[in-house]
């Protein structure tokens, strides 16, 4: 499979670029293109658009687009059979849950080996999808997509009352929800959750580009 499997690498440092290059290579995959901006990017896709199996991608680079528009035109360009995967120094849950939801066959930060993204690459053309690293598997695992909605009402500022309109249930579900998400979490007060939820981009996903 792996010396089947044709890559484009789109990495705008370019040690790390070097690196997964060289060792991908190493492992039988065959890089066929390498671009370190968006608009480089999309253009050998666009001409080597047959000859690609997957792209590894960081969605943040230079060019014209942010990062979701940038793995939108990503994911228009590719054909049907190419697979996406994203290959990023973001660790924020709440970005890499709608990362996933926009068709990515999985998403690895780049603390990993290259001997896990070659693993990854290999799940992926065997047809698994939705795979994440393991730094952030657990957590991401855990929390359901309902909890996900409270926690960006929280990062947005929304008070118990405020969830629990906007949810269409009572305070005293909103605050229990709140409740368990602490309990999962590890966290001890509201306040530490409301602060998680911050940090981890929920409440501001939606504004990313």
């Amino acid at each position: 499979m792996s010396s089947e499997t044709r890559l484009l690498i789109v990495e705008d440092h370019f040690a790390t670029l070097d690196g997964l290059t060289l060792g991908l290579s190493q492992f039988g995959f065959k890089v066929v293109g390498s671009a370190t901006s968006s608009d480089d990017g999309l253009r050998l896709l666009r001409e080597k658009n047959s000859e690609i199996d997957v792209v590894i991608l960081d969605l943040h680079l230079p060019g014209n687009l942010g990062p979701k528009a940038a793995l939108e035109s990503f994911r228009k360009t590719a054909s049907e059979k190419t697979k996406l995967i994203i290959f990023s120094a973001e660790a924020r849950v709440a970005f890499i849950q709608s990362v996933l939801s926009m068709g990515v066959s999985a998403y690895l930060l780049k603390s990993e080996r290259v001997a896990k993204v070659a693993e990854t690459i290999k799940a992926v053309m065997e047809g698994q999808s939705g795979l994440i690293s393991d730094e952030v598997t657990k957590t991401y695992k855990k929390i359901t997509r309902a909890e996900m909605e409270v926690l960006s009402m929280l990062g947005r500022g929304m008070k118990y009352q405020d969830i629990a309109d906007h949810r269409m249930t009572s305070v005293a579900t909103a605050r229990k929800q709140c409740e368990t998400l602490q309990l999962k979490l590890g966290l001890s007060s509201r306040e530490q959750l409301i602060a998680w939820a911050v940090q981890n981009g929920f409440g501001s996903v939606d504004n990313e580009n």
